[in-house]
């Protein structure tokens, strides 16, 4: 009896030794120089890790947040500055984080265009890690980004913002933690909207967007910034038609320009394009558009536009309705929604600041109440 208990206490001690070897050497492979650096070690890292960076995607959609240990790059902490924010309404309600993206965004602009994958940006969105829930935290960032973004880059036209995801990847060792971060297009070929595949077809579409705006541009002669908005109005709602039917360019300026139809988002985008070139500040406004003969409503898009002083409205599509019999629209037609003031222009308008489920309350400029009157 005492030989079987002394073998089996010595088993125990046996186990007690392999479990402290076990430990030692895993310990080892990260701290020691000769094994971490040992290739086939190295190797047996990287296969556990992918695995954990496989499982974690998953569960994240299209946030990857990829737990790697790997020697990361030299931490880069810098923030690039946008430039003419006066121009970029959006962009200056979002908090400091949301503005490091869209600003990283803008930076990169032609690396996406090109198509790269895995465009590290500024580690400075670590500051994400005390929100205690960092991925739904860089979400939310990046979609508030996205959606400032898109609504003061009208010019931007061609990035389809599904195809753009931001990774994470974060570097332990012991107690530190280090984090970097990348614009990734995920599975996607490119960055692009359907109807692109190349950087080639998105510059030759540039190409021509620019010319045809300088085209517009040149026809308005006036200095008076009433006239430039009016003729850059009827320009619009002489020129497009509402397109009731399914197109790649259906809600973007290349549309507008390029097929002369598009939905209301397409009429606003192009407005406030032309607007900027002539830089009269203008933003795009989404929102309800209301049926004051029946009480139905649809989601819709207009602008607000700068002029002596006050915020007023411009809906170039409503003043583009569908004439039975074709033709032209009337004067009292064509300029019924043309720089209103509120008391008129929000019985059948709605603005909605929330662009997307559980994104930002974007706030809009206060209007003037009343209509403009041509001095």
């Amino acid at each position: 009896m005492a030989y079987r208990q002394k073998k089996s206490i010595l088993g125990s001690i046996i186990k007690l030794l392999l479990l402290l070897f076990v430990v030692l050497f895993i310990v080892g492979c990260y701290k020691i120089d000769y094994l971490a650096n040992n290739k086939y070690i190295k190797m047996a890292k990287k296969r556990i890790h992918s695995t954990i960076s496989s499982v974690t995607n998953s569960a994240s959609g299209s946030f990857a947040a990829l737990v790697e240990n790997y020697e990361p790059d030299e931490i880069d902490e810098s923030v690039y500055e946008v430039s003419d924010t006066q121009n970029r309404y959006y962009y200056n309600q979002l908090d400091e984080n949301s503005k490091i993206i869209y600003a990283e965004i803008l930076h990169n602009i032609d690396r996406i265009k090109d198509g790269e994958d895995n465009i590290k940006i500024s580690s400075k969105l670590s500051s994400l890690a005390d929100s205690g829930d960092m991925n739904n935290a860089l979400m939310v960032a990046f979609q508030n980004a996205w959606d400032a973004f898109r609504n003061d880059n009208v010019d931007i036209f061609y990035i389809d913002g599904t195809k753009m995801c931001l990774v994470t990847k974060m570097t332990k060792r012991g107690s530190q933690v280090k984090y970097e971060f990348f614009i990734s297009k995920g599975n996607n070929n490119n960055y692009f909207i359907n109807g692109f595949n190349s950087k080639s077809q998105v510059e030759q579409a540039e190409k021509y967007i620019e010319e045809k705006e300088t085209e517009i541009l040149e026809s308005i002669t006036e200095k008076n910034d009433y006239y430039r908005i009016m003729n850059a109005h009827n320009w619009i709602v002489e020129n497009l038609e509402y397109n009731l039917e399914e197109s790649n360019n259906n809600a973007n300026i290349y549309g507008a320009l390029y097929d002369n139809k598009v939905v209301c988002e397409g009429y606003a985008r192009l407005f406030k394009s032309l607007m900027d070139k002539m830089n009269i500040p203008c933003i795009f406004v989404s929102g309800e558009g209301k049926n004051l003969e029946n009480g139905s409503s649809e989601d819709h898009a207009w602008n607000y536009v700068f002029l002596k002083g006050k915020w007023y409205a411009v809906d170039a599509t409503w003043d583009d309705p569908i004439i039975l019999g074709g033709g032209l629209a009337s004067s009292d037609i064509k300029y019924k929604y043309f720089l209103k003031g509120s008391d008129d222009f929000f019985e059948s308008h709605i603005e909605e600041g929330q662009l997307v489920d559980n994104g930002m309350e974007f706030e809009y400029p206060e209007i003037s109440k009343e209509d403009y009157v041509k001095q």
